[in-house]
């Protein structure tokens, strides 16, 4: 009753597009729901904060520089791709205003025509251009800027393990994508595919439940995950961060996994023999954990 009760307050606190899209990948047997608008979007405080991926990437880089020794990401006339950018291009606009030559991406829910229209232009677009001068110069003026976005940014809509993304790619990035994704072994397959001798890849994983409860593990660990699937949905793979590792080694790519964030203290709960016998406490309580490109 209590995990309940958390998990209603924190629907509480969503707008309602976003309350029903978590319920809904709880849910498996619901059919997919229409497209994004505006105004949800907008609404949002979440999507609507477009800066934020700038500010994910400052931090993500800052620890990876304390601990691997982490040059940053170079976007000039790079060749960008994104696992599931997300409704408003993710990561794109900020790789296009620091020089990409193109971005592409796949995402379930993308919609061209609501990223293009003239809602989001000025009512996010324009924001964003403004904090992203403030932060790296005066690039671009806002036109050029929306100009090369409608040129260089390509997103197929659907899952990224079927997207017609072929070829060597500079940079390649997700933010809290890779442990929605199943099955996750086809997704690192294809990132292989697109690795060259200088590809760097940056992805932040969340281990967590993906709920507000007090100990980001509430309910994980009580039962095996394939139960616990079954239970609530396709929402998260529960993959954990020793999982990832191997998957990116089995499939050739040099990369380390960094924690971030490892939060036992507050886990009070249950722990199924399932996951302690194949995982220690470092493992299961990394809630955040950065795959990036190993130095070379």
């Amino acid at each position: 009753m209590k995990r309940a009760l958390t998990t209603l307050g924190h629907l509480i606190d969503l707008t309602p597009r976003e309350a029903w899209r978590l319920v809904r990948g709880r849910l498996p047997f619901v059919a997919e729901g229409p497209a994004w608008t505006a105004k949800d979007l907008l609404n949002s405080v979440k999507h609507r904060h477009g800066i934020r991926f700038a500010e994910f990437l400052l931090r993500q880089e800052a620890v990876l520089t304390r601990e691997i020794g982490w040059k940053p990401l170079d976007f000039e006339d790079a060749r960008v791709v994104e696992v599931g950018c997300g409704p408003l291009a993710g990561y794109g606009p900020l790789a296009i205003f620091r020089g990409a030559s193109s971005f592409e991406s796949a995402e379930p829910e993308w919609d061209p025509d609501l990223f293009a229209s003239d809602e989001i232009s000025q009512r996010y677009l324009y924001t964003l251009h403004a904090d992203l001068t403030a932060l790296y110069g005066p690039r671009m003026e806002f036109e050029a800027f929306r100009r090369k976005l409608k040129e260089k940014i390509q997103v197929y809509r659907g899952g990224f393990e079927t997207a017609p993304i072929n070829g060597a790619a500079d940079i390649i990035l997700s933010q809290s994508c890779l442990e929605h994704v199943f099955p996750l072994d086809e997704t690192v397959s294809r990132l292989a595919e697109l690795q060259s001798e200088r590809t760097r890849f940056l992805h932040l994983v969340d281990f967590g439940n993906h709920y507000l409860t007090p100990n980001p593990f509430d309910g994980l660990y009580e039962e095996p995950p394939e139960a616990y699937i079954a239970r609530r949905g396709k929402a998260i793979n529960m993959a954990r961060m020793n999982d990832v590792d191997k998957l990116f080694a089995s499939h050739g790519i040099a990369a380390r996994v960094v924690p971030t964030r490892v939060v036992p203290d507050t886990y009070r709960g249950a722990i199924h023999p399932w996951w302690r016998e194949r995982y220690d406490d470092a493992a299961l309580f990394t809630q955040l954990a950065l795959v990036a490109s190993a130095p070379v």
